[in-house]
């Protein structure tokens, strides 16, 4: 199995994902807001008019439209009026049994937090930003943030024995399928850089605090994978 060296370049708090409200989304929220006129108002008008159909539409309807154009038929309607109260408390997304739903939820706070400042918490993540140096090149070709089972294995690597990603994955984290790793790695991509002479590849990852909260910048580790 090929080694890895990695390095944490640096850990950042975020309130967003990058372009998760597009324009395309926020209209869509608009549609199912029962918004009229939606065809003329300007792209950058949209957010503004969609905070202010949702905050009509009241806490709880609201929430329901949002996640409805997050999910689209992936939740049903009796699971979203149900999980509305629970989007309020302190990082819903965590608690959240079907992993491959976190980020969604997450997604949604961020939009509903805007609405109701009041009512929803502040929704943080983490951005991390690791540098991963193969020792073969075999082992080059094998790093690629789109293999989620594989990022989660190289970051899991710098995490202390007793995170909860250790306790609940542990058959999981050593081989085998690893179907949940999809859901718990939420974006990552490979950072622009010149061939790299030293088999290294920068890579951004965003997932829950929970997840890389303890991965802090500056730590080096080595892991095989």
């Amino acid at each position: 199995m090929p080694t890895f060296h990695v390095s944490v370049l640096s850990q950042d708090e975020i309130h967003s994902l990058p372009g998760t409200w597009s324009t395309e989304n926020l209209r869509r929220v608009l549609e199912l807001a029962d918004a009229d006129d939606i065809g003329d108002v300007p792209d950058e008008d949209l957010k503004e008019m969609c905070l202010m159909s949702l905050q009509d539409l009241g806490v709880q309807r609201a929430g329901e439209v949002v996640l409805e154009a997050v999910f689209a038929e992936g939740m049903r309607p009796g699971v979203r009026q149900n999980l509305v109260n629970d989007l309020q408390e302190d990082q819903p997304w965590s608690d959240f049994a079907d992993v491959s739903q976190q980020r969604g939820i997450f997604v949604a706070v961020c939009l509903l937090h805007k609405a109701f400042p009041t009512r929803f918490g502040t929704p943080d993540a983490i951005r991390v930003t690791v540098r991963v140096q193969a020792e073969t090149d075999a082992g080059f070709t094998a790093i690629d943030p789109q293999q989620s089972a594989w990022l989660v294995r190289v970051l899991a690597g710098g995490l202390d024995r007793s995170t909860f990603l250790h306790r609940l994955y542990e058959d999981e984290l050593k081989s085998g399928a690893f179907s949940e790793a999809a859901g718990l790695i939420w974006e990552a991509d490979a950072v622009a850089q010149p061939v790299d002479s030293e088999r290294s590849r920068t890579l951004t990852v965003f997932a829950s605090s929970q997840l890389l909260g303890s991965l802090d910048a500056g730590r080096q580790f080595r892991v095989v994978v």
